[in-house]
């Protein structure tokens, strides 16, 4: 026999959220699109349940177009589908390092979701996979005769990763560098208890991996490290925090600069 909660449930099979008006058309036009090649594929395609996801998913869809709010979950008999499903397999990929895993399910849930990316789990999913990325990067760049010590529970202050270059084992410590909102900002507070942090660390040259940061608070953080003779610091900006770029040559500017060119300055790219 049904319980009440599960009565309720079978009742109100889609939950729902709300949409932003510009979402609407744009869910109405997903819709569309996904409802009709889902109505074509039945008469010219043998796969018919794939033909069925394509019309029911462009239905779901159209619903969110036509109420205004966007759907949370939806079920199928016995199966149910949901968003909150798709944010913890997402999460749980991120954390056991399976990033092209857990970047697909996050292209889905977007896919399928058009308030996602202002849903601060999946912001800090994101986050999660562009601190693994900056780890892969630091390791891609390491050459014969050098070691990369992973720091996965890294504090505020505390890199992600830490080179030791084979030239007289000179320690790197590398940083993703990021905002946990999107607005790009860090408090100063928060600036300052990082610099402090980083000072202590026992590293010779420190490298941010930049992903969203604003220059200023870039410039802050870099200042604040090398001020009073600090260790020198290097940036190298992504142009997107789903894809990483070389970090050999920032790692070699950074030996040289250890090396004993402190004079030279570091230009900082704009974003």
């Amino acid at each position: 026999m049904e319980s009440p909660v599960e009565a309720q449930d079978a009742a109100r099979p889609v939950r729902l959220g709300v949409l932003k008006r510009w979402e609407r058309p744009a869910a109405g036009v997903a819709g569309g699109v996904l409802a009709g090649a889902g109505v074509a594929a039945v008469f010219v395609s043998r796969n018919q349940a794939g033909s069925a996801t394509l019309v029911v998913i462009g239905g779901l869809f159209l619903l969110m177009a036509v109420s205004g709010r966007t759907i949370e979950s939806v079920r199928f008999g016995d199966w149910e589908f949901t968003m909150a499903e798709l944010r913890r397999q997402a999460a749980e990929q991120a954390r056991s390092g399976r990033t092209d895993q857990a970047q697909a399910t996050l292209h889905v849930l977007k896919k399928l979701s058009p308030v996602a990316d202002r849903d601060p789990e999946v912001r800090a999913v994101e986050i999660s996979l562009f601190e693994n990325r900056v780890v892969e990067a630091v390791e891609a760049a390491r050459i014969e005769g050098e070691q990369v010590e992973s720091h996965e529970n890294a504090d505020l202050g505390e890199p992600l990763a830490i080179l030791v270059a084979q030239s007289g084992g000179v320690r790197i410590g590398v940083f993703a560098a990021y905002a946990s909102n999107d607005s790009g900002r860090i408090d100063a507070s928060v600036v300052d208890q990082f610099v402090r942090r980083a000072r202590d660390m026992a590293c010779e040259a420190f490298l941010f991996v930049n992903g969203t940061l604003r220059q200023e608070d870039l410039e802050r953080l870099v200042e604040g490290i090398e001020r009073d003779g600090g260790p020198p610091v290097g940036v190298e900006t992504w142009a997107s925090i789903t894809e990483a770029g070389s970090l050999r040559p920032a790692v070699d500017y950074l030996l040289e600069r250890v090396r004993g060119s402190r004079d030279e300055g570091i230009t900082l790219p704009h974003q």
